[in-house]
């Protein structure tokens, strides 16, 4: 029968539910540290049995035969003796006096052998031991064959596993407050007994536990063996029942012994306690080193969280669930995790351990990935951030480490800040990355909350270095020679239809600058285009530009544009403005002519007509009296001037059918 078999027959008989580790595979630390210890006492000829109990868990571990194989009990049957006789007290069969109460004590926290004696004359001997197997169903344990002698009682570190058991849980009969004045009694076991040091096994083994509970037998001689036993419950619940029993020669010394049965405690717990896991989070934790790894000790028992579970180490935490498996977290990240409520927050639960990457490290969740580096600390990126952000090559890319977690924004939108740039996401618009001298313009612009909203693009590559991302309320170019800028609403129109930095404008050199009257200018490597709410989006380029900035632009006498160029046979290429047009000859010169100035009031059957006919050049109109009404007859065309004219049109050209107003 293999020993694994073995120990679910003899959990059966515990009455206890066995959990063992699932896969023939997977290492089953809690066994291995029990046979840690069983080697540790044979290798220096000591014989010993060794048997565990998790009561949290049901985990139930032992060496083997050994662990069910008969020894004298020395000063542990004492718990017995107690059991039956506050058992039958409560039953109202016996009294027991302050003095009876007092011995008893000793007898547990000294293990006095005098009120022993005195108790097991007087109340049954052997009767008392059989009292106890029947009502715990102790089927390993033997009467003393010598009625004299109650320290040869017989018993395996299997039932005395099932007498702690049965004794917490009340199956053996005993009541809660007797059961727990037992307990009590046990926990303020005394360095010094009757006759020696009684801290061999569970104390010596287990420093670093703050409660012990133990009942501990020492004897010599049976057969000529001497024997040391250490039982008990461990930890301030109790949560974990550990019997060692052992004999050797008596020739060797009880020095000898005492080593043999607190070394082998030692080599089951090197870390000075009992580690608070097991199962898959204990099998985790010992991969990665145990107490010497990078966790440390553990800091509280397993933790049940509503879908899955967690453990605290010194250096971090370790969490399981059926869905994620087992993972830890520790660090700088674990407190972004913490900032993020744990796994009740938007991360979820782990779904990797942290994972070294090139100047820095990254743990994976449910919800999203939390990343740090000494230079960014540790944030979290999550949703369709992380989408875009892995589209982008994730750390290795051009936004490097993050250096913010997920900051809320209007209207559900949500930021991630890089060592790169920014990826901003909302509802409606995506995620997109935005960095640069573009992300520069876009703050300049008040980020989101400006007339720009959310992006709607990442970064867009152009020609000749250049890049574009477009936004809600309009675009921003980049360039290396004209920096970033933004073009937005009618003005954006109009350059589109110019096929954007491809046409004759190129990249815009200026962001939307506001002029009189609600109007605004965006300038390009190519012209300049204009706006305004009479007059729509107009392109001024080239030398018509600049005879317009030489008359103070929208500021002088020609206004607002109202046409974009167009070509007058036989004349060249005229821009109309709201107070007159300019005119870009074939020859290359530009010539203005600016509206007449309005001479009288148009009468309701007269509308003026703007450019119906020019005045004469001849002689100028009478300023006391109004012009005639009826229109002089034209007058021969003149000749081109290299200057533009001053005063009243000489030429008229027909305009373009004026363009839609913003």
């Amino acid at each position: 029968m293999t020993k694994r078999w073995m120990r679910v027959l003899v959990a059966a008989a515990l009455g206890i539910v066995l959990v063992l580790p699932g896969g023939a595979a997977r290492a089953d630390s809690w066994q291995d540290r029990v046979w840690a210890g069983s080697n540790f006492a044979g290798s220096r000829g000591t014989t010993v049995a060794i048997a565990m109990l998790d009561q949290r868990t049901g985990e139930y571990r032992n060496n083997g035969a050994a662990a069910t194989t008969r020894i004298e009990s020395a000063s542990v049957m004492k718990v017995f003796i107690a059991e039956h006789l506050l058992r039958r007290r409560d039953l109202g069969q016996i009294h027991l006096s302050a003095t009876d109460m007092n011995d008893m004590a000793a007898m547990l926290r000294d293990s006095a052998n005098a009120p022993a004696n005195r108790f097991w004359s007087a109340y049954g001997a052997n009767g008392i031991v059989q009292d106890v197997i029947n009502r715990y169903g102790l089927t390993q344990t033997g009467l003393t064959s010598n009625p004299r002698y109650w320290g040869n009682t017989l018993i395996t570190a299997h039932d005395m596993v099932v007498f702690y058991r049965r004794l917490m849980d009340g199956s053996g009969g005993l009541s809660a407050g007797s059961r727990d004045w037992i307990v009590d009694q046990m926990r303020q076991s005394t360095m010094y007994g009757d006759g020696g040091r009684q801290f061999f096994g569970l104390h010596d083994g287990l420093p670093r536990e703050g409660a012990i509970a133990q009942k501990q037998g020492w004897m010599c001689c049976v057969d000529g063996d001497i024997f040391r036993h250490s039982s008990g419950f461990v930890g301030p619940d109790n949560r974990y029942i550990l019997v060692v029993l052992s004999r050797e020669p008596s020739s060797r010394g009880g020095a000898h012994i005492e080593e043999s049965i607190s070394g082998a405690v030692r080599a089951m717990f090197p870390e000075g306690l009992i580690p608070r896991v097991q199962g898959t989070i204990g099998e985790h934790w010992y991969a990665m080193g145990g107490t010497s790894g990078r966790l440390g000790y553990p800091t509280s028992d397993e933790i049940g969280l509503a879908a899955g579970a967690l453990s605290r180490f010194e250096g971090g935490y370790i969490y399981w669930s059926p869905g994620t498996g087992t993972h830890a977290v520790w660090g700088a990240i674990l407190d972004t995790y913490a900032a993020q409520r744990w796994e009740l927050g938007p991360l979820g639960y782990p779904t990797s351990d942290e994972i070294g990457l090139p100047g820095g490290a990254l743990s994976r969740f449910q919800g999203g990935y939390i990343y740090w580096s000494p230079a960014t600390g540790a944030h979290s990126v999550r949703g369709p951030i992380l989408d875009t952000y892995g589209a982008q090559r994730w750390e290795n890319g051009p936004l490097g480490y993050p250096t913010s977690s997920t900051i809320a924004l209007r209207d559900n939108g949500s930021l991630n800040r890089f060592q790169g740039g920014y990826i901003y996401a909302s509802p409606a618009t995506g995620a997109h990355s935005v960095s640069g001298p573009i992300l520069d313009t876009y703050g300049a612009q008040r980020w989101e909350t400006g007339p720009l909203g959310y992006p709607t693009s990442s970064r867009i590559a152009l020609r000749e270095g250049g890049a574009l991302n477009r936004f809600q309320g309009g675009y921003i170019y980049a360039s290396p020679t004209t920096g970033a800028h933004s073009v937005s609403g009618p003005i954006l129109d109009a350059y589109g239809a110019q096929r954007w930095e491809n046409g004759p404008l190129g990249y815009p050199t200026s962001s939307r600058i506001a002029l009189r009257e609600g109007g605004a200018l965006n300038r390009f490597q190519g012209g300049y285009i204009y706006w305004s709410p009479a007059t729509g989006a107009r392109t001024v380029s080239g030398p018509v530009l600049d005879a317009y900035g030489a008359q103070r632009w929208e500021t002088g006498p020609l206004g607002y544009p109202t046409s974009d160029p167009y070509v007058v046979d036989g004349v060249g290429t005229r821009t109309d403005f709201e107070h007159g047009f300019l005119t870009l000859t074939s020859g290359g010169t530009v010539v203005t002519e600016l509206d007449p100035p309005p001479t009288a009031p148009a009468t309701p059957d007269e509308p003026a007509a703007r450019r119906s006919a020019p005045a004469p050049t001849s002689t100028p109109a009478p300023t006391s009296t109004p012009a005639p009404n009826t229109a002089p007859a034209p007058t021969s065309a003149p000749a081109a001037t290299s200057a533009p004219a001053t005063g009243t049109r000489t030429t008229e050209a027909p305009g373009p059918t004026p363009g839609p107003t913003p």
